[in-house]
């Protein structure tokens, strides 16, 4: 191969985003950020909204400083978070805001979407977790609250990955992968299940054409290049990742049948592949998830919480709380009684944003008659208590698939966080890899090589990944202490 070849990724998610230009020599890839901007959701009188114009702005100034440097990319292709959406009317019009998964409007109204479908008839056709924040939910809370006029009148529902490649090339396509988790898609029949669709009343004509991860959606439209004061051209192509960022990033990882991955950023998921879906009584109980849409890539998860709660603390705190970075927090907290305050991360308190800290401290003061004072005891009582719950996940996964696993690979933002990677090894008992931290971005990286022909298939794309990346390993100091606290977390939280 001559000079590398050129493509640029971008990386959604609920706190930032990313633009990234990948250089791939035939053997490695590597990654080179050029654009970055802070991303959230804002509270209105009605709800919380995403700032799709803000997100839609950030992407274009990431392409256009990659195509400043770079006038050689051969291809785009955009990740986000699952399950939020827009409409766009048949001139390609948006017509409304892109509200947030973490609106209350879900919670409100779920009486009214589980009198439709039970939680068991939903889990039974999907084997999608029951959660608040799956698109279908949304739908329904749209009706419930007389809000559904732009549902009745729009031409194409499009989720966020979706409706970015659509105002980039001006092609309307659904990703298996996001469609996957909507609480709408029949696994088995590979389609949106004529079920659910018939039963909360919402047409099939509504969606886009479905398109698989690693295909071309079209070409960069030049009014859009010009619009950012690149020279036109006609083969930027727009390319159809696992648009999933979960999906893309478990593209990236060590995700042999011996190991538990767990995408660690504002959320963490633990999960594995399997041949294909399982959905069970014992699923619907603990609540795992089954996401496909990437042939021969089906994924079991289970939904825990993540950094976003220590992301809430330190926004709370404000900047001065960083004075020294994350290498003087973690330090301060390495001195600290691990297992002092632990919580169940994935209580509902912790899902909505504001007051943090305080609802950390009551459920501590609750149990333990005290309570985190500093940011490193705040620290200190999530990373223990993500691994607490990450030991749980895994322990329920091993049982709904018969098999234990030997190894971990957490990937994503949070494999930089040591302190969580040694207590995970140590409540589990199982050898931690941390890395890639860019999983999703690499996943993205992936099927763009797959569309342009330079690999044929995800497998190449990892061991490509696996040489491109230095990876980190903590070693189990599994103690009887450690497994005394599990259990007493487990009894602490009815587990």
């Amino acid at each position: 191969m001559g000079q590398p070849m050129k493509f640029i990724a971008f990386d959604l998610g609920a706190s930032s985003g990313r633009v990234a230009v990948a250089s791939y020599d035939g053997s490695h890839i590597r990654l080179e950020n050029v654009h970055s901007f802070p991303n959230g959701a804002t509270r209105l009188a009605d709800g919380l909204y995403w700032d799709f114009i803000g997100i839609w702005n950030g992407y274009l100034s990431g392409i256009r400083e990659g195509l400043s440097r770079y006038p050689e990319v051969r291809s785009v292709g955009a990740c986000t978070y699952c399950n939020d959406f827009s409409f766009v009317d048949r001139d390609g019009a948006l017509l409304a805001p892109v509200r947030s998964y973490r609106d209350r409007r879900t919670v409100r109204t779920e009486d009214y979407s589980y009198s439709i479908m039970s939680r068991e008839e939903l889990y039974s056709v999907s084997g999608n977790q029951i959660a608040p924040f799956n698109t279908l939910m949304q739908l329904s809370a749209m009706k419930a609250e007389g809000n559904d006029f732009v549902l009745s009148h729009a031409d194409n529902l499009l989720f966020l990955p979706d409706l970015l490649t659509f105002y980039l090339c001006g092609e309307r396509v659904t990703e298996r992968s996001i469609a996957s988790v909507t609480q709408m898609y029949d696994h088995g029949a590979s389609d949106w299940s004529c079920e659910v669709l018939e039963r909360f009343g919402i047409g099939r004509g509504i969606f886009a054409p479905f398109a698989s991860a690693g295909t071309v959606a079209g070409t960069v439209s030049p009014s859009v290049l010009e619009g950012i004061g690149i020279p036109a051209r006609r083969d930027i192509k727009a390319v159809v990742t696992a648009e999933h960022d979960t999906a893309s990033a478990f593209m990236a990882a060590r995700a042999d049948e011996n190991t538990l991955v767990i995408s660690s950023g504002t959320w963490s998921l633990a999960g594995c592949e399997s041949a294909g879906p399982v959905i069970s009584d014992f699923g619907f109980r603990h609540n795992i998830a089954n996401e496909g849409g990437i042939e021969g890539h089906h994924r079991l998860i289970r939904n825990v919480m993540g950094n976003w709660i220590m992301q809430e603390v330190l926004r709370e705190y404000g900047p001065a709380c960083m004075r020294g970075g994350f290498a003087k927090l973690d330090a301060e907290a390495a001195r600290l009684d691990p297992y002092r305050f632990v919580i169940d991360v994935d209580a509902p308190a912790f899902f909505e944003p504001l007051g943090m800290r305080e609802k950390i401290s009551g459920v501590c003061m609750e149990k333990y008659g005290a309570a985190p004072s500093s940011p490193a005891e705040f620290a200190v009582c999530v990373g223990t208590s993500l691994a607490m719950k990450y030991r749980w996940a895994m322990e329920k996964l091993a049982q709904l698939r018969g098999r234990d696993f030997g190894s971990i690979n957490i990937i994503g933002g949070g494999s930089n966080d040591s302190l969580t990677a040694q207590r995970t090894a140590d409540v589990t008992g199982l050898p931690v890899v941390c890395g890639p931290a860019d999983a999703s971005v690499f996943g993205n990286v992936i099927f763009q090589l797959i569309a342009s022909g330079e690999i044929s298939e995800v497998g190449e794309g990892r061991a490509i990944v696996g040489s491109s990346v230095d990876f980190r390993h903590f070693e189990p100091a599994l103690a009887a202490r450690d497994d005394a606290a599990y259990k007493k977390f487990l009894s602490d939280f009815s587990l």
